[in-house]
């Protein structure tokens, strides 16, 4: 069984306040967004004081490190607390940093003229960080963020936005990119926080020969394989920029399946109103077209934390392999497997001793990962 620890700072100056040993943990981490923790605590604890639990787990001013096997698997603000009486014991939620631009405000002019648009980001980073007192968390922004495409940006004080929403719609506008906030423990003890980002991946590239592979059976504990025409179509329309007659339009369609297969048609719209060129918009429907091919798959994995390939071997942003034999997806030959799904890993969640007694990780998966 995994060793985990709970490890309670500030958030001004990272001193460690307490080490709180919780239950019922349940931590997630996703990819350019906040994951969420909660786990309880009781008081009364002996060789603790109750006034430094309290004061460990002040929502706002502290934040926490989970640990797992002196290595750290989750890290966040701690957001929100709730005592109950008679049972003596405070619940806890946390949200990872990536929430912190949630609750800033952008207080000064910021302009940017024809600048690559992760150094925008970065930018806005260091400027919420830097541009006011108490605002700075120690989060390491990099000096040279890869060269991409350039952006005009231009937020007024006078408009009270918050530089998360600005954020956000940078990262997620259709030349965006992944990021998150890492967190390193340093030989003494210390801890790192520091901004990763990159296009297309932050993690292991898919042609890498260290790709992760999720094998079942083996590793993978448990698997879900969702098969839906919800967000499927044999024809699919790409609608961009505009309305009626000017607006381009890209349709690509799954002849074979129709033609050859004995397939019904079926339609589907994709939204891609921020899209003016014809040719953008094409490209992008060939790869609409082969997301979207009947009926979608989806994938809900569930891993073993000890076994191969072993949590903390891989993070978020990496390419991986899902890799699946069973009754569902048999072997033909039986010299390959079943079924052989590229994915990447967009987030896990961490129960550290389920029910059964089993450490799980759950795997956050695209929505859209296809049998290639």
């Amino acid at each position: 069984m995994a060793n985990y620890k709970y490890i309670f700072l500030t958030l001004i100056d990272d001193e460690v306040i307490e080490e709180i040993d919780l239950f019922g943990v349940n931590a997630q981490r996703l990819l350019g967004e906040p994951g969420q923790f909660t786990g309880s605590f009781t008081f009364d604890q002996t060789g603790k004081q109750n006034i430094d639990l309290v004061a460990a787990t002040t929502p706002g001013r502290t934040w926490m490190v989970m640990e797992r096997e002196g290595v750290p698997v989750w890290w966040g603000i701690v957001w929100s607390r709730t005592y109950q009486s008679q049972a003596k014991e405070a619940q806890l939620f946390a949200w990872g940093f990536e929430a912190y631009p949630q609750k800033q405000v952008i207080l000064t002019d910021f302009n940017r003229t024809a600048t690559p648009n992760m150094e925008v980001f970065c930018d806005l980073w260091n400027d919420m960080q830097d541009s006011v007192a108490e605002r700075n968390l120690g989060i390491g922004i990099p000096s040279s963020p890869p060269n991409t495409d350039p952006i005009d940006l231009t937020v007024l004080s006078t408009d009270y936005s918050y530089y998360g929403d600005i954020m956000d719609n940078i990262s997620n506008a259709l030349n965006g990119f992944d990021w998150t906030i890492d967190l390193d423990k340093n030989a003494d003890g210390s801890y790192s926080k520091h901004l990763r980002i990159g296009k297309p991946t932050i993690g292991v590239d898919p042609n890498s020969p260290d790709l992760i592979v999720f094998e079942y059976p083996g590793g993978i504990l448990n698997y879900y394989q969702s098969e839906s025409m919800a967000d499927a179509g044999t024809d699919v329309f790409l609608l961009g920029s505009g309305e009626g007659s000017g607006m381009p339009i890209a349709m690509r369609e799954q002849t074979s399946m129709l033609s050859i297969e004995g397939w019904p048609r079926w339609d589907i719209d994709v939204s891609y109103k921020d899209i003016t060129d014809q040719t953008l918009l094409n490209n992008l429907a060939d790869q609409e077209a082969i997301n979207r091919k009947p009926p979608m798959p989806t994938y809900t994995v569930t891993v073993k934390g000890d076994q191969d390939p072993q949590f903390g071997s891989y993070n978020i942003g990496d390419a991986c392999q899902l890799v699946i034999t069973d009754p569902r997806n048999p072997s033909i030959d039986g010299s390959a497997a079943g079924l052989s799904v590229p994915s990447v890993v967009l987030g896990y969640t961490i129960n550290p001793t389920s029910s059964q007694g089993v450490e799980e990780i759950n795997l956050v998966l695209p929505g859209d990962t296809q049998n290639g």
